[in-house]
C-alpha cells in the first residue's frame, strides 16, 4: 500500500520522527559550532514557520481551484 492509499490525515510517524531529529541536530549544532543565541534560533525557526504557513496556503488555494473545476 503506497502512501497515496492511506487517508490524507494519518502522520507517517517514521518520517516525522526523521525529520524532527535532524532538525534537533542542526539547532544543537547552530548553538555549539555556530555560537547562535537564542533569539537568533527563534528567529530561523519563526521564518521555517512562515514558510509552512505560506506552502498551507498554496495547497489551500490548489484545492480550491479543484473544487471549482468539479462543480463546472
Amino acid at each position: 500500500m503506497s502512501h497515496d492509499d492511506k487517508h490524507e490525515h494519518e502522520p507517517r510517524w517514521d518520517v516525522i520522527e526523521k525529520l524532527s531529529n535532524k532538525i534537533d541536530e542542526d539547532i544543537d549544532e547552530a548553538f555549539r559550532v555556530n555560537r547562535m543565541s537564542f533569539i537568533e534560533v527563534d528567529i530561523a525557526l519563526l521564518m521555517l514557520r512562515e514558510k509552512l504557513g505560506q506552502q498551507k496556503m498554496e495547497l489551500y488555494n490548489m484545492y480550491m481551484k479543484t473544487e471549482d473545476t468539479k462543480e463546472e
